[in-house]
């Protein structure tokens, strides 16, 4: 079903062009979800890097910034998408909240129904944070989160929402550049893939004695494959980690990351390690959907839901002791038990696209 008449627009936001491999990869699927209800010249993305954003997905976009014409582009749209991923969030200050929010009132402004697309709502620390978020949400015509926590928050503000699930568990793998390829099929024995980012309470004493810990369980046998899915905030802990591998001995895998464009080609990377350790939750996400076994450390409740859901290893930010860090391979979580799991996660993910059909059809 086509979205047809005069108001013919869906605009979707969130934090595109930036860069972040877990929003990017919510955008890939969205864009491709959105593409059986719209012509791609209709669907318009805010984005902070409209070229690329165009180029990689195939459909318009817009500077995020440039509010008088995303207002004009808001009044052509019978569609605004807000999300994935957790926009609403005040962990550095409540711009974020305020930027959304705002938003969220001026589509509303404009005319255009609002859906809150699998979104993670928090961490919220400030009193002006929950304020703003819940009176941003008490305007959309549909919210649909993403995790059961998110969904109790909303309840008690007596808000009506959908539980869904993260729309990455539905992606599937694209072809990898053939250089990245031919790297990928020279290389002899197993891959440890890792996801470090920066984090204050994860320093550079915390990420040594991490390296120290896995190379002792897969120094032997594994070639280090360093990911930074944020180059930004990955770069450097990745860099202190390598350093600390590569002198004990260990061996990594350096590829040419700028040759990878869509997250599509990140998960089929992702898919020929044998074994994930990660911070960054859709660097676990992309991990279990491919049946790669993971431990990971949980900087936040999303990283926590995921690992506990799929009973897979904690690592802890902060220790003392090298022992914390260690991960008994040979009693490890057998991944063919995850697959209940993993279906559970894509029947929840699936009902975001059936939620998106619905409004399109009201």
């Amino acid at each position: 079903m086509k979205v047809s008449g005069t108001r013919n627009k869906i605009v979707v936001s969130g934090y595109y062009g930036f860069d972040n491999l877990g929003d990017e990869a919510i955008l890939e699927v969205l864009t491709s979800e959105l593409k059986e209800f719209s012509d791609p010249q209709n669907i318009v993305v805010l984005s902070q890097d409209p070229e690329t954003t165009k180029n990689r997905y195939g459909v318009d976009a817009i500077n995020r910034w440039r509010l008088t014409e995303i207002a004009a582009q808001l009044r052509q749209a019978r569609l605004f998408v807000s999300g994935g991923g957790g926009l609403f969030q005040d962990t550095e200050s409540v711009k974020s909240v305020i930027y959304y929010g705002g938003l969220i009132s001026l589509a509303t402004a404009c005319g255009a129904a609002t859906f809150i697309y699998a979104q993670g709502l928090g961490p919220l620390k400030t009193a002006l944070g929950k304020l703003i978020t819940r009176l941003a949400l008490a305007q959309p015509a549909l919210i649909a989160v993403r995790d059961s926590k998110s969904l109790a928050l909303l309840q008690e503000w007596r808000l009506p929402a959908h539980e869904t699930g993260d729309p990455v568990w539905l992606m599937e793998p694209s072809t990898l550049p053939p250089s990245i390829t031919e790297k990928l099929k020279a290389q002899q024995g197993k891959i440890l893939a890792l996801s470090l980012r920066k984090l204050e309470k994860f320093g550079e004493g915390q990420i040594r004695l991490l390296a120290k810990s896995l190379s002792k369980t897969f120094g032997g046998d594994y070639t280090l494959l360093a990911l930074p899915l944020q180059k930004n905030q990955d770069l450097e802990p990745l860099a202190v980690f390598t350093d600390e591998w590569l002198k004990l001995g260990g061996k990594d895998l350096p590829l040419d990351f700028t040759l990878i464009e869509k997250p599509s080609q990140w998960l089929a990377l992702i898919a020929q390690a044998d074994f994930l350790v990660g911070m960054r939750l859709h660097s676990l996400i992309m991990a279990l959907s491919q049946n790669v076994p993971v431990a990971g450390l949980a900087y936040d409740p999303k990283v926590t839901h995921v690992l506990e859901e799929f009973e897979a290893l904690s690592l802890p930010l902060q220790t003392e002791k090298e022992s914390d860090y260690a991960i008994d391979l040979q009693n490890y979580i057998n991944q063919s038990k995850s697959a209940n799991h993993l279906l559970r996660m894509r029947q929840a993910a699936c009902q975001n696209k059936a939620l998106l059909a619905k409004i399109l059809s009201d």
